[in-house]
């Protein structure tokens, strides 16, 4: 019966993640795609490697929601809900929590264009060089879904919270020409694996 109860609670988690990270794993899926036809991963452990990398790398932007109250603001409102959900072991209503008050944070490290900039040159750095699929595949997924949620910010126009970093909000044609200029970056980093 225990097992039942468990089994059930995991499949229902797995439901809500499906649910709320549907495109960015759409994002991952094809970037993997086009990872594997690009390289020459003949072997299978080349292939499992690629493949943790773009799954695990979908998930890397949403960590911040999780470290930022431990980190930062240990007393906010939002820092207590996480704690409590963490506390009672309630995913579900973490993950629930996380995707309906994902706006309560103003200034985010990881979902911001300071990051973006950060990562350019990591991504063309591990396509270039000769390091692992794993490495190339989780670095890419994580710079296009970064670039997916710069995109989902434009179109919601709140991306005067994205370029917090920076004094005052870029014009949507400033916005636009970054994001094709990442886009640009990306191109050139799968071109180079």
């Amino acid at each position: 019966m225990k097992f039942r109860k468990q089994t059930s609670i995991i499949i229902t988690m797995v439901k809500k993640l499906l649910n709320y990270y549907t495109t960015p794993l759409l994002v991952s899926a094809t970037l993997g795609v086009i990872i594997l036809a690009m390289t020459v991963a003949k072997q299978p452990i080349e292939i499992i490697e690629i493949i943790i990398g773009i799954i695990l790398g979908t998930f890397v932007l949403d960590i911040e929601y999780i470290l930022y109250p431990y980190m930062f603001e240990p007393n906010s409102d939002f820092a207590k809900n996480i704690f409590g959900y963490t506390k009672s072991k309630d995913f579900k209503g973490l993950i629930s929590f996380i995707n309906e008050h994902r706006d309560g944070l103003k200034e985010k490290s990881l979902n911001s264009a300071l990051f973006q900039v950060v990562l350019i040159p990591i991504c063309l750095l591990v396509a270039y060089t000769d390091t692992s699929y794993f490495m190339k595949a989780f670095v890419l997924s994580i710079f296009a879904n970064s670039i997916y949620k710069l995109i989902e910010c434009y179109f919601n126009g709140t991306t005067k919270e994205w370029f917090w970093a920076i004094k005052g909000t870029p014009k949507k044609e400033g916005v636009l020409g970054f994001i094709l200029v990442l886009i640009l970056i990306l191109v050139v980093s799968i071109y180079l694996i």
